[in-house]
């Protein structure tokens, strides 16, 4: 999973939160509970991964369904060939605008950032 907090990256990162509407909000959790879903083609495995309650990460894409009118994920029941979630469309595009603009502020910020991490060693 892509996680800047995990990464051997810099230690210092802007990880914005955005207001979609005025229903949906989505910031870094989200968006990696989103990318766990599409790896993991699971709700439950991404919340297991995640160390989330099912409960909790089913809440969380519930959250964004309904927010913003659509579906980001999309569930198969299970049974005897089991389950399974997949990202639609608009979850897809979710996360990799979010990474887009993740990597252009913190490019922007690069310079400030820097200090801030030199500040902290």
């Amino acid at each position: 999973m892509k996680s800047p907090r995990n990464s051997a990256g810099p230690v210092v990162i802007i990880r914005p939160r955005l207001q979609l509407g005025a229903t949906a909000a989505i910031g870094p959790g989200k968006i990696e509970l989103l990318r766990a879903i599409g790896e993991l083609q699971s709700i439950s495995a991404a919340a297991k991964a995640m160390a989330l309650t099912y409960k909790r990460a089913w809440l969380l894409v519930a959250t964004l369904n309904q927010g913003l009118g659509r579906p980001v994920v999309e569930t198969a029941k299970g049974g005897k060939g089991g389950g399974g979630a997949s990202l639609t469309e608009l979850g897809i595009q979710l996360v990799r605008r979010y990474d887009a603009l993740e990597a252009r502020i913190n490019k922007a910020a690069g310079k400030e950032l820097m200090a801030l991490e030199n500040l902290i060693k």
